[in-house]
Formats: structure tokens, C-alpha cells, sequence
């Protein structure tokens, strides 16, 4: 009789452990998903920075075009310095609306949104459930 109690509080310690057990080896697995999905964004974000260099690139063959306006303000029938005012305005916007534009684009927070990694971390690092 003894026997057979002593077992069954053997065996229900044995499975209490064995349940706690697998909530950490589940919350470990989480956590190493979690990083290697943070890795894969980050790789994502280098790769979309490397565009958007690319993109600067190509930036610098419509600053030839923006050249051609020059050209073209100098035919304008205007006086010297109401031409340089225009020119010097239109060049201010193009580089702020530009410098605007990658910044959002880049950020990361924005990205970690987009991509449904904050939802993740917040499951992995939120409070341990009980059963």
C-alpha cells in the first residue's frame, strides 16, 4: 500500500516537472524563433537600404534633368536673380521631399509593425501561462 502511494507521488511529481518542462522548452523554441525571424527582417532592411541607394543613384540621373531646367530658366525672359530664387526653391524641395521620403521608408519601427514582429515579441516576452 505504501509502495503504491509512494509511486503515485513519485509518479505525479515526475509529470508536474515534466509539464513545466515543456512551457520552458516551448518558451525557448518562441524565443529562438523570434530571433531568427528578427534576423530575417533585419537582412530584409539592409536589402531595402541597398535599394534605396540604388535608388540615390538614380536620383543623381534626374539631378541631370533638373540640370535641363536650368538650362531652360536661363531662357526664361526673367531677371538673373528671380531665376536664381526659383532655382534655389525648387532644388530645396526636391531634396527635402526626398530626405522626408526615405526616412519613413526606412524606419524601424515602421518595420517591425509592417512585418508583424512586434506582435511576436510581445507573445514571447509576455507573462508565462499557467495550466
Amino acid at each position: 500500500m505504501l509502495s503504491n502511494l509512494f509511486k503515485g507521488v513519485v509518479s505525479d511529481v515526475a509529470v508536474r516537472m515534466l509539464v513545466n518542462y515543456r512551457h520552458l522548452s516551448i518558451r525557448v523554441l518562441k524565443i529562438e524563433a523570434a530571433k531568427s525571424y528578427l534576423h530575417g527582417i533585419r537582412l530584409a532592411r539592409l536589402s531595402a537600404l541597398g535599394l534605396m541607394r540604388i535608388v540615390f543613384m538614380i536620383g543623381l540621373v534626374g539631378g541631370g534633368v533638373l540640370l535641363l531646367h536650368a538650362g531652360v530658366f536661363i531662357l526664361l525672359p526673367w531677371t538673373v536673380k528671380a531665376k536664381a530664387i526659383l532655382g534655389l526653391v525648387l532644388g530645396t524641395a526636391y531634396v527635402v521631399a526626398g530626405v522626408l521620403l526615405l526616412r519613413v521608408a526606412m524606419d524601424e519601427k515602421t518595420w517591425l509593425q509592417k512585418s508583424g514582429c512586434m506582435k511576436m515579441l510581445e507573445e514571447v516576452t509576455g507573462p508565462p501561462r499557467e495550466s
